[in-house]
Formats: structure tokens, sequence, C-alpha cells
């Protein structure tokens, strides 16, 4: 049987009944990331004693009677209970498509989460999972010598020095938020990022209040001047998974690293409180660039970051993709859907 969940409760009660989820699966989250015109919805399949889960951004697509369905910011994909090794998932395949086709949908887009069991197993009989790149993992269930000796030296160095150059204050305090969005702009800002990272005060407001899972912000303050030269915004689940979701810093204390100083003190805490796992994310868009370097200087424990893009209709999405003059140009894309692009 296959049903459609857009109430909290209901939700809510699917989240307690599969094995395991994430933050970036509850209901508080996807109603934080749908837009006005968009909706929220958990597709629920049940098959003797086996649960499937999928949630999902409904979303209008513009001067059309169409829609398609994407995740939310962060790692999605598909939640599950007692997926056996000889499970036949053809019939979810039939009824999973035939909704999607009652109701409009052209395409589907789920980033994976590298922490969730059997999403590649439970997508790949419908369109295709590509591999994006890889993201970084703090073993929380090693020692915490076990882990420094992953540091590289260059992280070794930075951690050593930063203990005595500040101290850490985590909070969830309107103010405290405030001067967290304040820094996460100026960032930003100065980094020229692209408009999908610009998330409205309301979205760090509605995060930090959900009882659903625990946001907090934790600040790197200068000990002599008692400045917050960064600030992590981290986001903890079922006691298992911590996630560095967004962060900030000051351009004047760049060079002494104090995220490193963070990230530090949270690893440190999170295997203290007996969490599981600490996931840093990738570099952007999942390059291995820059960024992901420098994450990876904490950790040689890579996973896999995964997508799933589906095209229900290809008659309807190559029509709307031809009519997006912004397409006529590309010869090759890792962007989904296509209609959608549009140039920088």
């Amino acid at each position: 049987m296959l049903k459609v969940i857009d109430s909290e409760e209901k939700w809510d009660g699917v989240l307690k009944c599969v094995d395991m989820y994430d933050f970036y699966h509850t209901y508080d989250y996807h109603c934080n990331c749908a837009k006005k015109n968009e909706k929220a919805i958990l597709i629920c399949y049940t098959q003797d004693e086996i649960l499937i889960a999928l949630p999902l951004v409904i979303r209008p697509i513009k001067n059309t009677s169409f829609f398609d369905a994407t995740s939310v910011y962060g790692y999605g994909g598909p939640l599950s209970k007692n997926i056996t090794a000889d499970f036949n998932f053809t019939t979810f395949y039939t009824k999973l498509r035939l909704y999607f086709q009652k109701k409009n949908i052209v395409s589907v887009y789920s980033s994976l989460n590298p922490y969730i069991d059997n999403q590649k197993r439970i997508l790949s009989g419908l369109g295709k999972i590509e591999k994006i790149g890889k993201i970084v993992n703090i073993d929380l269930q090693q020692s915490l010598t076990e882990q420094e000796a992953n540091f590289s030296k260059t992280t070794k160095r930075y951690t050593t020095r930063n203990k005595k150059l500040f101290y850490s204050k985590i909070s969830k305090t309107k103010e405290d938020v405030g001067k967290f969005i304040a820094l996460y702009y100026k960032t930003m800002n100065r980094l020229d990022a692209n408009d999908n990272y610009l998330f409205d005060e309301a979205y760090f407001n509605k995060l930090i209040e959900s009882t659903a899972y625990t946001a907090q912000v934790i600040f790197a303050i200068t000990k002599d001047t008692h400045k917050i030269a960064s600030a992590v915004l981290l986001v903890k689940t079922n006691h298992t998974i911590i996630q560095y979701h967004l962060s900030g810093s000051l351009e004047e204390y760049k060079h002494l690293s104090p995220i490193r100083f963070l990230l530090n003190e949270i690893r440190i805490l999170g295997t203290t409180a007996g969490y599981t796992y600490f996931n840093l994310g990738g570099g952007f868009g999942g390059k291995q660039d820059s960024l992901f370097d420098f994450k990876a200087s904490f950790s040689n424990d890579y996973r896999k970051f995964k997508v799933w893009k589906y095209i229900v209709n290809p008659k309807v999405y190559n029509t709307l993709t031809r009519e997006n003059k912004n397409t006529t140009v590309l010869t090759e894309t890792v962007f989904f859907p296509l209609y959608r692009y549009k140039n920088s």
C-alpha cells in the first residue's frame, strides 16, 4: 500500500518506526525548506512488515500544469524498516511511478544520505543514481586519541595552538542566533556564495526552535578581546548523527583558523556524549576542492555522496528543456532538472 502523508503527527509516527533517520528527514525541516507555493510530503509504502518512506518537496513548474519533486537542502533520500536481502521492489516501483504520473510530476531529484542504509537498493530500479563526490565523517565511536591520529599535521598544529587563543560557547538564544546569522551572511557575501546558501532569517530561527532535533550555535571567542571569531550551526539527531550544517568566520581571524577549533570542540563533545557520526560534509557541489581538503584534514573516513535522478515524463521533460533558452549552449552539465537551469 502506498499513501502520502502531509501532517506532522503521522509523519513523526513514521519516523519512529524506521531503522534510522536524520534531521533532514523530519516534518519540521521539510516545512522550513518548502517555499510558499511548494508542498512537503512523505510517501509511505508498506508491504507486510516492510516499510519505505520517501520525503520530498513538490514544486509547481512555472507557466505549466506540471510539477516536479526534490529533496530538501542537505542529505535526504528514503528511509526503511525490515528491508531484507531478497525483497522484490517491483510493486513499490509500480505504485511510486503511478503516483508521480497521476500528480503530473515530470521529474524527481533527491540527494542521498551516506549514513542511512539501503537507499541505493530502494531507488536503483527507477531513474539513475549518480555519485557526486565524497564527504568526510569523524567516527565518534573511536577514542579521542584514535580520532586525533587521523588529523593532518596542519590541523594538529592549529588545534593545539587555538586552545590557547579561543574558548567556546554553545547557545540557542535569539540574541546569539542573530549574531550567527549576521556572521554567516557576512561570510557568504565575502565568498560571493550561490543564492542557494542565502537562507532567510526565518530559516535559522525555525531550525533552532524545532523540537524534532537539536540545533545549536557554537562560537569561537577570543580569550583576549572576547570577540566572536567564528561560529558553527550544528544539528544533532537521535543521539546518533551530528551535522556540521553551516558556519561563518571573520576575515580578520581567518589566518588563525578558528573553525578548526570549533570542529575539534564539537568532535570532543560528541564523543563524550556517545554520538556515532560527525558529518563534516564535502566540497562545494560535491567537488574535491580546497574545502574538501580542509575537512579531510580531520579524518580519512570518507563516505560516498550520491543523488537520485528520475525523469517520470521524458516527453514533457525534453519539451520544457528545449523551451529553456539557458540550456541551448550546454554541452555537459550535472544540473537536474535541466529545464530549471539558469545561467549564473
